[in-house]
């Protein structure tokens, strides 16, 4: 004898409606958790100007790029001097990583000549400081008015 809808008792009726909502509660459980982590991309906070690029910048760049040196017509020891960027390229070019020679300097090989900072004048930032300068430069390369970078004393 065959069982109708209306025959099914009220425990198999529930097991059969949890089992085919499972697939629809796990597509939504999935879509909250790419766009949580989407979201949590898109809103992580940009790295803060004094805390994370200033000492990447003065350890590296300031030295020889500063108002006093200005090697290559560069100085980048304020705001207004580095968003100018030098006699043959934009150094920042906020919201545009890939148009900004800082970040193309830093990755090129240690040996190529246009590679900053040159051998032996300058620690080169690593791989983590590099990304830190990337992120900044996503996130618009804000530099607080009237904030000058610190040069190293000549020794």
């Amino acid at each position: 004898m065959a069982i109708s809808a209306f025959d099914e008792n009220p425990q198999s009726r529930q097991f059969r409606d949890t089992v085919s909502t499972q697939p629809q509660l796990m597509n939504k459980s999935i879509l909250t958790l790419v766009l949580t982590l989407s979201a949590s991309h898109l809103f992580a906070e940009a790295p803060d100007f004094a805390k994370d690029i200033a000492p990447i910048l003065e350890a590296s760049c300031v030295k020889c790029h500063c108002d006093a040196k200005a090697k290559g017509k560069l100085s980048m020891e304020s705001k207004e001097a580095a968003l100018k960027g030098g006699k043959e390229h934009k150094l920042i070019v906020p919201g545009k990583p890939d148009e900004s020679f800082l970040l193309n300097a830093l990755l090129l090989p240690a040996d190529d000549e246009e590679a900053m900072p040159p051998k032996d004048k300058a620690p080169r930032p690593d791989a983590a400081a590099i990304e830190t300068l990337k992120k900044w430069i996503e996130a618009g390369a804000v530099w607080p008015d009237g904030v000058k970078l610190k040069v190293p004393a000549a020794k």
